[in-house]
């Protein structure tokens, strides 16, 4: 079930794009995924933009736009990320953990390699930004979080698995930040910087893709008798940044819902609905603004 995915280049999807069949001459899911984004798998994360602006998907997956900048938050959050993964790889090699300078060396380098234009908010500096990562990262260290790999058998970092898990929508890939096996559960733990504390309302709002995720790895969980635990560690941007724990036991009802949503996302893509929606959320956000507000139709 544990596979290694290879996305295409921009290039390469544009190439599949040009030369593929039209999408209502193709039957298979994955056949009409690969003729309308250049590849034949849909990730949450295309799921999820669509659901936020139909026309943000149609630039940036039908269309394949580069973004024209990126959030220094979203920067900041795969700089965080990738610091967590060194240290749970680390683990997972058996080796000790990582302290806090080899973090924040992680951290930098992914700073250092980010070649698109960066928008900082209000008051946000580089040096503001790297003073906060220290101290997130210095709370994790010392949370219980930071031992999650020696709480049972660790079996992935950072796991990409695939899978045809709704009918008529293509196979669902996924990446999931950690996953470890105990005698009561497996449990896939997905890791979340945040301005806040989550409230009950946004583990709800966060819980979709864990939900698809968790149907990817029930064939490893059926194989030890266990059931699927989902889980969040979340580390908030404060003065005094905070690391909270939330566990969800998936429910059939859940799992129902979620698929539902996804499949009624893939019809609305396969029909071509790519309206705009245009929000302050949204729209302050998006990486392709100017090119939606020049297009005409």
């Amino acid at each position: 079930m544990i596979v290694h995915v290879d996305d295409t280049t921009t290039s390469a999807r544009n190439a599949l794009r040009a030369n593929s069949p039209k999408p209502h001459n193709l039957t298979a899911p994955n056949d009409i995924a690969e003729a309308l984004i250049g590849r034949n798998y849909i990730s949450w994360s295309s799921i999820n933009a669509y659901m936020r602006c139909p026309m943000r998907f149609r630039l940036q997956y039908v269309e394949g736009q580069q973004p024209e900048s990126v959030s220094s938050s979203l920067v900041f959050g795969s700089a965080i990320h990738s610091a967590l993964e060194q240290h749970f790889t680390r683990l997972f090699a058996g080796d000790d953990s990582s302290d806090l300078d080899e973090l924040l060396a992680v951290y930098d380098r992914v700073w250092h390699e980010e070649t698109q234009t960066v928008r900082f908010g209000k008051a946000e500096t580089p040096e503001s930004l790297r003073d906060l990562a220290g101290r997130m990262l210095t709370a994790f260290l010392s949370h219980d979080a930071a031992t999650l790999g020696t709480s049972g058998r660790l079996l992935g970092v950072e796991e990409e698995l695939r899978g045809a898990i709704i009918d008529g929508v293509p196979d669902i890939l996924g990446r999931i930040d950690l996953m470890i096996l105990t005698d009561k559960a497996l449990r896939i733990i997905d890791f979340k910087t945040s301005r806040s504390a989550w409230s009950a309302s946004k583990i709800t709002e966060a819980a979709p893709q864990q939900l698809l995720y968790s149907q990817l790895v029930r064939p490893i969980a059926d194989a030890f008798r266990v059931p699927v635990q989902v889980e969040w560690v979340v580390i908030t941007k404060g003065k005094s940044p905070k690391v909270e724990c939330h566990k969800l036991t998936p429910n059939l009802a859940q799992i129902h819902r979620t698929n539902e949503m996804v499949r009624g996302v893939w019809r609305a893509i396969c029909g071509e609905f790519f309206f705009v929606n245009p929000s302050t959320m949204n729209c302050s956000t998006c990486p392709h603004r100017t090119a939606c507000e020049t297009r005409e139709g």
